[in-house]
């Protein structure tokens, strides 16, 4: 019996692990592309709001090449955080991509400022300017778990209704608090009938990305999944390709 949920995750390009003495950032690709910028941000971001005391060790073995907008942001993100005086460090730095990596940044030890607090007026006026959660977590330096919490305390103060914060997530006031939880993870559940359903339908690839929030490359990942665990089969795969060109 093939089992009705399974758990999809987009292949990562930076982990975060925390360790005894720092939090390690291990780049998982050989070559680093502007399209993964974003997420080296997102990970930079989620150090900082977990527990930036600890530090972080970015280890950049095995990586052959990184385009010039990830050296800009590096750079740019890293020198900010120096000035903070965070714990830094860049190991396994290769020989070929050494010229593009600011060596001064290599090592930075410092003294550890106090953690920023967010302000709550300027998060009530962000949301009254209609900022994305994405825009707020830049802007805040908040992870998606971070952001959850301040939804939280929002509410519970009574800053915001619940019925304002369900209209801008887009779902019931009834659902607040599994959607908020939902927050917090980088993982999506995804009910493997409700996608074969959507399938026998001819729904378009941007209608399931819609709907279950995926990039085109993580609907590819589902329909390789979907296939391998013989949900559909190889002609359904040509006919999808077909149905999209």
């Amino acid at each position: 019996m093939v089992n009705r949920f399974f758990v999809y995750d987009e292949e990562i390009v930076f982990s975060l692990v925390e360790e005894p003495d720092f939090f390690r950032m291990k780049i998982e690709r050989p070559n680093i592309e502007e399209e993964h910028v974003e997420e080296f941000m997102d990970k930079t971001v989620e150090w900082l709001s977990t527990n930036p005391e600890k530090g972080i060790l970015i280890d950049f073995e095995g990586v052959r090449s990184v385009c010039s907008e990830f050296t800009v942001y590096l750079s740019r993100y890293y020198q900010d955080i120096k000035a903070r005086g965070l714990n830094v460090r860049f190991v396994n730095v290769p020989p070929g991509i050494e010229p593009f990596i600011d060596v001064s940044n290599i090592t930075i030890v410092m003294s550890i400022p106090e953690k920023p607090v967010v302000s709550a007026k300027q998060l009530l006026l962000d949301l009254r300017n209609n900022l994305t959660d994405k825009q707020l977590m830049r802007k805040h330096g908040l992870s998606k778990k971070g952001l959850a919490s301040l939804y939280r305390k929002l509410l519970h103060k009574k800053l915001i209704t619940r019925r304002d914060l369900a209209k801008r997530m887009g779902i019931e006031t009834c659902e607040i608090t599994v959607a908020l939880e939902g927050l917090g993870t980088s993982k999506l559940t995804i009910e493997a009938s409700e996608v074969l359903k959507d399938l026998s339908e001819d729904m378009a690839d941007g209608e399931l990305m819609r709907k279950y929030k995926l990039s085109q490359k993580g609907l590819q990942s589902l329909m390789r999944k979907l296939y391998l665990k013989g949900l559909i089969t190889k002609e359904d795969l040509l006919n999808r390709k077909n149905l999209s060109t």
